[in-house]
């Protein structure tokens, strides 16, 4: 039981979970009988990173009355999707990035065939993964890798990253940007809240609420790490371009504030969840923070 107690520093809070995602990432791929450069492509495109979207998932399955341990394989394979989509985000035909996470991006460091083919089989292994969930009832490991395809195919995140790519270099109307961000980013932190609570065996009410979270945390986080790069993404459309960097703030600390209220139905027991809008919205404020 890890359980996260709100009012600790977000790393604090986050450190337990990061350690037990990554003690699982040691085991990718599994029973991998692949070539060494494909493996070794893989474990490089996996290291480093926050490992929010595992933590989210396990804190919410706690949360509810499971046990983290038992929801490990799909914190790993949500682990493993988000790898995926970085490595291919990087490559020259989409965003063309020589460095992710401080090191050379994957393309880089093992060319560009061994890096594509690292993300599919980090994609495909996160179901393998994801299916090797021996303590939870079959019926919501089922349900679990349905509502984690859905965000992350054509509906959710590569839907999200095919609007992004049409809006290089152009506007596409505050309206397309935030169905971007929605769907490149939201998509994925939504699911990890909600599949927690699906593999916890949860109302459909409480799933929902945490699917709500998640929806709201993540387009606010995605708003705010545009701002961020503000400066240095001058070809990329973004919601501070399109509207203004201060209505972008203040869109972010609505959807903040908004997430905060959702979590009531949880009873004060979505600390992890909680502790992250608290952090993201004082990062939403930073004129009140000097």
């Amino acid at each position: 039981m890890v359980m996260a107690q709100v009012g600790k520093p977000l790393e604090d809070v986050l450190r337990p979970y990061r350690d037990l995602i990554e003690e699982r990432l040691r085991a990718v791929p599994p029973g991998c009988e692949c070539d060494a450069s494909l493996k070794d492509a893989m474990t490089y495109a996996l290291e480093g990173g926050k490992r929010l979207r595992g933590a989210i998932l396990l804190s919410f399955h706690e949360a509810l009355g499971g046990k983290a341990v038992d929801a490990m394989g799909f914190a790993a394979s949500l682990e493993m999707i988000h790898a995926y989509s970085l490595v291919h985000d990087d490559l020259p035909c989409i965003d063309d990035d020589d460095f992710r996470r401080g090191k050379p991006s994957c393309h880089k460091k093992f060319g560009y065939a061994t890096a594509l083919l690292a993300g599919d089989a980090l994609l495909t292994a996160a179901f393998e993964v994801a299916a090797s969930s021996p303590a939870l009832p079959p019926g919501a490991v089922l349900r679990g890798i349905s509502e984690l395809s859905r965000a992350a195919g054509p509906s959710g995140m590569v839907g999200g990253q095919v609007l992004d790519l049409g809006m290089e270099g152009e506007t596409g109307g505050p309206a397309r940007v935030r169905k971007t961000y929605r769907m490149k980013t939201g998509a994925l932190f939504q699911v990890s809240a909600k599949i927690g609570a699906v593999l916890a065996g949860a109302a459909e009410h409480v799933v929902k609420a945490a699917g709500d979270w998640g929806s709201l945390f993540g387009y606010a986080y995605q708003v705010l790490d545009d701002l961020e790069d503000l400066e240095q993404e001058q070809e990329k459309d973004t919601l501070a371009r399109e509207t203004s960097p201060e209505d972008a703030r203040r869109e972010a600390e609505d959807a903040l504030l908004g997430s905060l209220r959702v979590l009531g139905v949880f009873g004060g027991r979505a600390n992890l969840a909680e502790t992250l809008s608290q952090h993201y919205l004082a990062r939403s404020r930073p004129q009140r923070n000097q």
